[in-house]
């Protein structure tokens, strides 16, 4: 946690530095998740990520970009129930702030890496019991949430970004005695952002 804390103030202390030479862009972003669970035999689960980010390009070969994002993260299972196989869906919201830099490796084209901390809003499993949408709120959930990220973009039209990572989860999503081994989030985004 305090190599995470320390890594968001080197960018903030960066970024302040060399505000008055570069350049500064920010937009809208939404995108698509594709997540799962360590150590979970459940599924991947389809979700969305939107939000907002902010990137500094401070020369040719470096920029670094700041976002905050509310994403839903999760996995899904079949679990038994009463005696019935049943579909579950669990569902972890976040709020999420990744600090990347972004290495030029071509005039348009990204390296991106940097550490994430995730605020979990809440979570969620819902299934459907004999017609019945059934929801129950999920308990042991981990608040803060650390994870790295790694991934390519590429600037489109000098508007629009596109961005594939992968978010690597570094802590546990729910209480590790409680979930009965460890749970750490695996996320693949697929984006796409405007520069206003």
């Amino acid at each position: 946690m305090k190599k995470l804390v320390l890594a968001l103030i080197a960018g903030i202390a960066l970024w302040g530095t060399a505000q008055a030479q570069t350049e500064f862009r920010f937009g809208p972003r939404v995108g698509l998740n594709v997540t799962n669970l360590t150590h979970s035999d459940g599924d991947n689960k389809v979700s969305i990520n939107v939000g907002a980010f902010a990137e500094m390009r401070i020369n040719d070969l470096l920029g670094i970009q700041g976002e905050l994002l509310y994403s839903r993260q999760g996995w899904r299972d079949k679990v038994d129930i009463d005696g019935d196989n049943v579909n579950v869906k669990y569902r972890v919201n976040y709020l999420n702030i990744p600090v990347m830099a972004r290495l030029y490796v071509m005039e348009h084209l990204s390296v991106d890496l940097g550490p994430q901390l995730g605020i979990a809003l809440n979570a969620k499993a819902r299934y459907k019991e004999s017609g019945t949408t059934v929801k129950s709120k999920m308990r042991n959930l981990n608040t803060i949430e650390c994870s790295f990220l790694f991934g390519i973009s590429y600037d489109l039209f000098d508007r629009f970004l596109l961005s594939a990572r992968y978010n690597l989860g570094l802590s546990n999503v729910f209480d590790k005695d409680k979930f009965g081994s460890s749970n750490k989030n695996h996320v693949f985004q697929l984006s796409v952002g405007y520069r206003l």
